[in-house]
Order: C-alpha cells, then sequence, then structure tokens
C-alpha cells in the first residue's frame, strides 16, 4: 500500500520547468506509474480491484514516459488538439485507476471487518473526479477552467491525505 501511495504523491504533484517549448518534469508521472505497479502487485492478494488495473497503470506508465520524452523535445506543445484529446483520454484512465484503488481498499475494509477510511476516500475521489471533467469542460472559459484547476490541487491533496490515512490504518491492521 506504501508504494501505491508514493505512485500517487508521484502522479499528483507535478514541478516542471521550461526552456522555450521544452520542458523538463522534475517529477515523472512515468516514474509514480512504476511505483505503483509495484504496490498494486504487492496488495493483489488483499482485493482483486489491484490487479485487475494493473495493465491500466503500465499503460499509463508508458504513455506518460512517451510524453515526458515529447516534452522534454518540445514535441507536445505542436500537437494541438490532439493533445487536448489525449489528455481527457488520460484523465479518464487516471480516473479508472484511482476508482479501482478506492474500490479495492474499500473491499479490504469488508473482508476484514476493519474502518480504513473508505468512505471518505472515495468522497475525496467523487470530487477529484467531477472537477478533472468540469477542468476539461470549462476549457473554453480560461477563467473558470483556473479555478477549477486551483480546486482539482486542493481536493488532490485532500485525496493524498485520505489515501495516506487507509494506508497507516492497514498497516496498523497487518500488526
Amino acid at each position: 500500500m506504501r508504494n501505491i501511495f508514493i505512485g500517487f504523491l508521484l502522479i499528483f504533484l507535478d514541478f516542471n520547468l521550461n526552456i522555450g517549448s521544452s520542458q523538463i518534469g522534475l517529477i515523472p508521472d512515468f516514474v509514480g506509474y512504476i511505483v505503483m505497479i509495484k504496490g498494486l502487485v504487492e496488495m493483489a492478494m488483499e482485493s482483486g480491484q489491484f490487479i485487475k488495473v494493473k495493465p491500466f497503470a503500465s499503460g499509463m506508465a508508458v504513455y506518460t514516459g512517451i510524453l515526458y520524452v515529447m516534452d522534454l523535445f518540445g514535441i507536445s506543445a505542436s500537437l494541438g488538439a490532439l493533445s487536448y484529446i489525449l489528455g481527457i483520454a488520460s484523465v479518464i484512465i487516471s480516473l479508472y485507476i484511482s476508482y479501482s484503488i478506492v474500490m479495492g481498499v474499500r473491499e479490504i475494509e469488508e473482508k476484514y471487518s476493519i474502518f480504513m477510511n473508505g468512505d471518505s476516500l472515495y468522497s475525496a475521489w467523487k470530487i477529484l473526479a467531477i472537477l478533472n471533467i468540469l477542468t476539461f469542460v470549462l476549457i473554453i472559459i480560461p477563467a473558470l477552467a483556473i479555478i477549477c484547476i486551483i480546486a482539482t490541487f486542493v481536493i488532490a491533496i485532500l485525496f493524498l491525505v485520505a489515501f495516506n490515512k487507509s494506508k497507516n490504518l492497514y498497516y496498523e491492521m497487518r500488526v
């Protein structure tokens, strides 16, 4: 569960250095997905949700790795509308991955009849999903899109806090 949390941290927190049309991701998302995959494999025996989502996480590791190289060489800046479509697909797959992980946590709660903060985690995920979708819908109104981006960042941090609590409760249960 620790590796899934670290993966989420690396994926959600983006810091970039822009040089002309090139962009260097200081914390590449593909590294986060690779770490997450390790955690998904470790948790596979606790819930089938974790292993079910592994192929999607692997695909995102490859996709974000390619995107990282394209950003590095300034290629992605020239994609235009295609980058918007790829961004929507990426968000949908990322939401599916995080949803499956949340459902895995809730499944563990049921399996062991313990509290692992699953309801709070699921609530944070729902708000995160709505804000991610709103950001793409409101891209035609930049001021509202920026507000959604800021709100998404705040909710992503709340999601990470809720997942961290779930992770800690899981390890307390294992002792």
